[in-house]
């Protein structure tokens, strides 16, 4: 397969031996601290950081895996404290204080446990105490677990302002037609009820939103 990738940029094909030490040498990088999956997570947010400085405004500028440390108006983690990042934190010039963003191609239980685990030590380090404005952007597409991050809740707020998918357009495509269900009453049919029309919900109600969206109403944020 290297071979084929790589044969309009060759003027003549190396050896197998070639090939066989160049997949070696992946495969070993691979299974190192696990990097193919941070591959695909860090690449995520970096080109996330990128859409947000180009296309954020003037004044808007993104950071990535940045420690609690760092962004002002929270405490630096203690010697016995585990290191404590940001998968992405958006600046404005306007804004009094940053916002921290949860970046996950994918929810996979594990992954909720660390969404909620970072939720807290972020709470705990807010030194100040006046909170912040906390999102997850996604490109999940199980209804199930959508809807576990969307209604996730601490005390009476939300952990989340609101929830990103890429693109909640192709989401909702790939659930095809709403379900409707007779309900007997002079309207003849209604929203059945199901994890996939509680996801169309969330979107109609604006606590997932699409990136796009996301971006614009970021221009408008003032706190």
């Amino acid at each position: 397969m290297l071979g084929e990738a790589l044969a309009p940029y060759l003027s003549s094909q190396p050896p197998e031996a070639v090939f066989d030490a160049i997949s070696e040498r992946l495969r070993e990088y691979w299974r190192q601290e696990n990097k193919r999956k941070n591959l695909l997570g860090e690449g995520f947010e970096d080109v996330l950081a990128a859409v947000l400085g180009s296309a954020g405004g003037a004044g808007l500028s993104a950071r990535t895996r940045t420690s609690i440390a760092e962004i002002p108006g929270f405490y630096a983690p203690g010697p016995k404290d585990k290191a404590t990042k940001v998968d992405v934190v958006v600046e404005h010039t306007a804004w009094s204080r940053p916002a921290l963003v949860n970046v996950k191609w994918s929810i996979r239980a594990d992954r909720e446990d660390q969404l909620w685990d970072d939720f807290k030590e972020y709470v705990r380090f807010d030194r100040d105490h006046r909170g912040f404005d906390h999102y997850l952007i996604t490109n999940e597409f199980d209804p199930a677990r959508l809807n576990a991050v969307c209604d996730r809740r601490e005390a009476n707020s939300y952990v989340f302002k609101q929830v990103v998918h890429i693109t909640t357009d192709g989401l909702l495509a790939a659930y095809g037609p709403a379900l409707v269900v007779d309900d007997g009453a002079d309207t003849g049919r209604r929203t059945g009820e199901s994890s996939v029309e509680r996801v169309r919900l969330q979107v109609h109600q604006g606590r997932l939103v699409s990136l796009s969206e996301w971006l614009v109403a970021l221009g408008t944020r003032t706190i």
